[in-house]
């Protein structure tokens, strides 16, 4: 229930950005460099045995390489606490996890645009230390909704695909402000 909460408040707000920013135009161009500030909140619940919850925050860094097309690198941190339940045991773990990442995106700008759709590309190594990780990879979209010329709130998704023998596949959403340099 509070994950639906959050998300109808992400949204409510990702509108009312839209609607303030009819006036407007979304800016970036061939040679801009964008820096953008994102989390996600991942998290479990009513499953037989523990739950899982994670806060993940990224610092992505990318270049434009046309007006559509832009690539970058996305370092990352994971705060997770996993809860184990045995019989009437219960076994609560943190840790932090340091990750890095490759994206590529093509954005849907149009003249005038005050919201930017992109889909894309991601490569991601969500614990840097874990030997046995080989990664994750898979596709994003999203939407950029410009509250001025150089800075939008993001919303975007991310599909992930286990990459060696763990397999299984990730769902990410996360939000975040982008600022064009």
């Amino acid at each position: 229930m509070k994950a639906r909460a959050g998300t109808a408040l992400v949204l409510l707000f990702g509108l009312q950005l839209w609607v303030l920013s009819g006036p407007l135009q979304a800016q970036q161009e061939q040679g801009d460099v964008e820096l953008q500030f994102a989390g996600s909140v991942l998290s479990t619940v009513g499953q037989d045995g523990g739950s899982f919850t994670s806060g993940i925050l990224k610092t992505k860094m990318g270049y434009f390489v046309t007006d559509h097309v832009e690539l970058g690198v996305f370092p990352s941190v994971l705060f997770d606490r996993v809860t184990v339940e045995q019989g009437n045991e219960r076994e609560t773990f943190s840790a932090t996890r340091f990750g890095m990442g490759l994206f590529g995106t093509y954005s849907f700008l149009m003249e005038d645009a005050t919201t930017v759709p992109y889909v894309g590309m991601q490569f991601y190594r969500i614990d840097l230390t874990d030997e046995d990780e080989v990664g994750w990879i898979g596709a994003n979209g999203g939407f950029k909704f410009y509250i001025s010329r150089t800075t939008a709130f993001d919303v975007g998704g991310n599909l992930l695909m286990g990459l060696g023998d763990r397999g299984g596949a990730l769902v990410l959403f996360q939000a975040g402000l982008s600022f064009l340099l």
